[in-house]
């Protein structure tokens, strides 16, 4: 006897798809294929290392991200993941982050409305090139604290965070976005055939209820957007409830909302709205094997005009700091605030000066009093700046214990120079003795048993 959900399920969708449920229905219950992205703003070759660990196939669709075949699991373990280089995401969370971005002129202002853990956020910053600012929204707390690990790990500098609802975001924002991306929360279909959780959880009320909550949260997103700025809603969910309709509700209360086609190549909508149908991209889970998802884009009516971006000034001290370990980086759309005698490097102007953020930008260096300590997740993100006279070239298994939080052994020529493994950057260290004393921060030793 089948499970009621799985009743109720195909009860949904085989009128809907017919005679392509059955291909349907085996996408979302097959094992998916594994995929990473590369951070390619930080301009170091981490493919060497990984083709040597796995099997990678470049996806032609979509920048930088690559299908992992055989030993794939073995990526979690590689120096390039460890220290941020590569991001594991499917392709279908991707998709919305380059479609916004495909809309977006030079030193973007964006809003991540509903942000953690943070895939999507690292993603826009990385393919911004860390140029102009994205405010990242999480309401959930606990959900904050990963999304703050990942933007260090993942040296996304350029993103300043704060935690609300997203409801009540024109409170503070109304009119003050180039690019909103709202990654809506939803009744994650995607996964029904895969987690139990959602299979408990699944039922039309449920898709219902995600259903008002995502008319709320698009209407207040939308509100938070410029003239001419461009709002990508998205959802790995596939009910018509939670994507077409959506769109359609914004539409018709919005006179000043028009829809854009929502990129190249993505397969388009089942709804029968056909206005709304051939711009939106929707990507059903099929033999391909990648999930499923939906997205589009919007535009608010209007002409955009763009913050003006200064120069910042440094302290000499700072500039010193840049000189020494990172001399060919430019920073001058920098700025630098300090907590607790630990430099934060943040886009500037601070064109948000009444919003309190719960984080400003990346950790850059401790200050002893006599010297500032690159961190590493600064030495992670700038390491192509570093001058071959200051890096220090370590052993893959020096390189994976230091990660690990263990000092390591050194010779007798280091002067603090930056760690590195076959070209790929590691960390900072201080030589104590016959010892180097690891920097490493230590919340980057926990969350380190991630499954695929």
């Amino acid at each position: 006897m089948e499970n009621n959900w799985l009743e109720r399920f195909r009860a949904e969708y085989k009128p809907l798809l017919k005679d392509k449920y059955d291909e349907f229905e085996y996408g979302l219950a097959c094992p998916k294929s594994k995929h990473i992205r590369i951070q390619s703003s930080r301009n170091i070759d981490y493919l060497k290392e990984l083709e040597s660990i796995c099997s990678l196939e470049k996806l032609k669709e979509y920048d930088n991200v690559y299908k992992a075949a055989k030993n794939s699991e073995n990526i979690v373990n590689s120096i390039s993941f460890q220290t941020g280089g590569i991001y594991i995401m499917n392709p279908s969370s991707v998709a919305p982050a380059s479609i916004l971005m495909s809309y977006m002129e030079e030193n973007p202002v964006m809003l991540d409305v509903s942000s953690a853990p943070g895939g999507k956020t690292c993603a826009l910053s990385d393919m911004s090139n860390r140029k102009g600012v994205i405010v990242a929204n999480e309401i959930s707390a606990s959900r904050l604290k990963s999304l703050h690990f990942n933007l260090e790990k993942y040296g996304a500098y350029n993103v300043k965070t704060v935690s609300m609802d997203g409801r009540l975001l024109p409170n503070i924002f109304e009119n003050s976005f180039d690019g909103i991306l709202l990654d809506a929360p939803c009744s994650n279909e995607n996964k029904i055939f895969r987690n139990k959780t959602v299979q408990a959880e699944w039922n039309k009320e449920l898709v219902a209820r995600m259903a008002n909550l995502q008319r709320q949260l698009i209407e207040s997103a939308f509100l938070c957007l410029k003239e001419g700025g461009v709002l990508v809603y998205s959802t790995c969910t596939l009910s018509l409830e939670e994507n077409e309709y959506v769109i359609k509700y914004l539409l018709d209360e919005f006179d000043n909302a028009e829809l854009l086609p929502a990129g190249v190549g993505y397969g388009r909508g089942i709804s029968g709205i056909n206005h709304i149908d051939e711009n939106v991209a929707r990507i059903m889970p099929d033999t391909d094997k990648i999930d499923g998802f939906f997205a589009a884009a919007v535009r608010k009516k209007g002409t955009l005009i763009p913050y003006n971006f200064i120069n910042s000034k440094l302290k000499e001290k700072e500039k010193d700091f840049f000189k020494k370990y990172y001399p060919a980086f430019s920073h001058n759309h920098i700025s630098i605030s300090e907590y607790d005698r630990r430099g934060y490097i943040e886009t500037a102007p601070e064109i948000f000066k009444k919003v309190r953020f719960k984080r400003r930008g990346l950790n850059i260096y401790k200050d002893t009093g006599k010297l500032f300590e690159p961190s590493c997740q600064s030495v992670w993100q700038w390491g192509s700046f570093v001058e071959d006279n200051m890096k220090y070239d370590i052993s893959a298994e020096l390189a994976e214990n230091f990660l690990k939080g263990f000092d390591i052994s050194c010779n007798d020529n280091y002067n603090n120079e930056l760690l590195f493994f076959n070209n790929i950057p590691v960390g900072y260290a201080k030589k104590v003795d016959s010892r180097l004393k690891n920097k490493l921060d230590r919340y980057f030793l926990y969350g380190k048993n991630i499954e695929w």
